[in-house]
């Protein structure tokens, strides 16, 4: 062998090795007895081992299928055939094995061995579409009636009756329905969510219930399965139920009372199997006085009733709600750790919330996304929410009546702090009365309000001065 051809050999070597270290798949090269001879970046992170410990390791101790050896000793090729790998900490994982044998003057040398991770069409399609993301924890509050509303939730998240969720737009109504699947019998089906509002009237019914081949012009070839179908021996949640043409609600009501349907297009009967969830923020009664919504339809919804508050009769959650949005979207975005002033954190406690939970979030992205500093402040604001401050007589001062510039910061600074005088009395006095009086509740009471707890002391003894 000549030095040119040694040295050629070397270089298709490196080659090898360099496209083989840039297929992001875990590969092994193996000779025919299993010993590996070369192992790619990405079979490190597999096993859990350099590739300097990969070497040199048998199949054996790497794979716990000992067929594979025998395919690598026959030079048999494969394809998506089944393994499990057996990573460092010895756990095992379910791998698709695709098999390329090597040969040298017509023996078998070894194979490559590429690995991919094996999940089942079902379980791929359920994992992308009809898994829930939401449990009961992520209902957060501690005011009477969200831990009311939890508690319901929870005695009837077992049974198979019908629910109807009632509540304004934002309130978290699907969070709401997840946490109940979650919790149900039916918690290893699939949840199938579908917005009434939000598909044409034309397409919902093939949506609902499925159609046959040939069913209309432009219909999928051999048909589909309706949302009925795909939520076989889980839940179907119908959001904005209050949206549904009044042809699809007696279609709705036969199939809830006979627990059987037929596609759009087809005779066939088929058996439904499915719990069923729904949800509105119209006013269903009115809706049956005025014709637009049946009243038998309601009556087969409205089994369990559960009704989801608006924030602004849950102001006691807040505090919590903001605290964990602004750390929520602070991981998120990167962005360092923000706490509310007196003064901004009145302007929440006073503002309506028509969005509710969706405009809260919303908020506190914006702000998130904004405030260069850690402290957030009444300027920090979005104009709708700071639009009215409220002293502690009750009095509300428009911000557009504030004077537009002021001629120094020192005046600034002094209206600023004549309406922090005019309000932390009663805020502090409102946060000590909600944490308690207590050491540990005086802490949450500071941090509440953005002050220190020496701070809150001092201010506390000039109440008591005063009282």
């Amino acid at each position: 062998m000549t030095d040119q051809t040694i040295k050629e050999r070397k270089m298709l070597l490196q080659e090898v090795e360099g496209l083989l270290s840039l297929i992001t798949l875990p590969i092994l090269v193996v000779d025919t007895t299993g010993v590996v001879i070369h192992a790619n970046p990405a079979a490190e992170h597999v096993w859990q081992r350099s590739q300097v410990v990969l070497l040199n390791q048998t199949l054996q101790t790497l794979v716990g299928t000992p067929k594979l050896l025998e395919y690598v000793k026959k030079g048999k090729p494969l394809r998506d055939f089944s393994v499990e790998l057996i990573d460092g900490g010895g756990k095992r994982h379910a791998y698709l094995c695709r098999l390329h044998p090597l040969f040298v003057e017509r023996s078998v040398a070894g194979a490559i061995l590429q690995f991919t991770i094996q999940i089942k069409e079902a379980d791929s399609e359920k994992s992308r579409k009809f898994v829930t993301r939401y449990n009961f924890e992520d209902i957060r509050g501690h005011s009477p009636a969200i831990l009311a509303l939890k508690d319901q939730a929870r005695q009837i998240a077992r049974s198979d009756s019908t629910v109807l969720i009632r509540g304004e737009s934002g309130t978290g109504k699907e969070v709401l329905a997840q946490s109940i699947h979650r919790n149900s019998d039916r918690k290893d089906g699939p949840f199938v969510a579908i917005n009434c509002a939000a598909i044409p009237e034309a397409l919902l019914e093939s949506e609902l219930f499925g159609y046959e081949d040939g069913a209309f012009t432009g219909a999928k070839k051999g048909g589909k399965p309706g949302r009925f179908e795909l939520a076989l021996h889980g839940t179907l949640f119908l959001d904005e139920i209050g949206d549904m043409p009044q042809y699809l609600q007696a279609k709705l009501l036969r199939v809830l009372q006979e627990r059987r349907m037929e596609r759009v297009g087809g005779s066939e009967s088929i058996p439904v199997d499915v719990r069923l969830i729904a949800a509105t923020h119209k006013d269903l009664e009115s809706m049956i006085v005025s014709g637009q919504f049946r009243e038998d339809l309601f009556y087969r919804l409205n089994v369990i009733p559960l009704f989801v508050p608006p924030l602004r009769h849950r102001k006691e959650d807040l505090y919590d709600l903001i605290q964990f949005y602004l750390k929520w979207f602070g991981d998120r975005l990167g962005k360092d750790p923000k706490r509310f002033s007196t003064q901004a954190m009145k302007c929440f406690m006073d503002y309506h919330w028509p969005g509710n939970i969706r405009e809260l979030e919303n908020t506190l992205e914006y702000i998130v996304n904004l405030e260069i500093g850690d402290l957030v402040t009444i300027s920090s604001l979005p104009s709708t929410i700071r639009g009215k401050q409220t002293t502690d007589e009750g009095s509300s001062l428009p911000l557009h009546s504030f004077p537009p510039t002021y001629p120094s910061a020192e005046k600034r600074e002094v209206f600023s702090e004549r309406i922090l005088e005019q309000t932390e009395e009663q805020l502090i006095i409102d946060a000590v009365q909600r944490y308690g009086k207590n050491t540990e509740g005086k802490r949450k009471a500071a941090e509440y309000l953005g002050i220190s707890v020496a701070t809150l002391y001092r201010r506390l003894q000039k109440i008591n001065r005063k009282g």
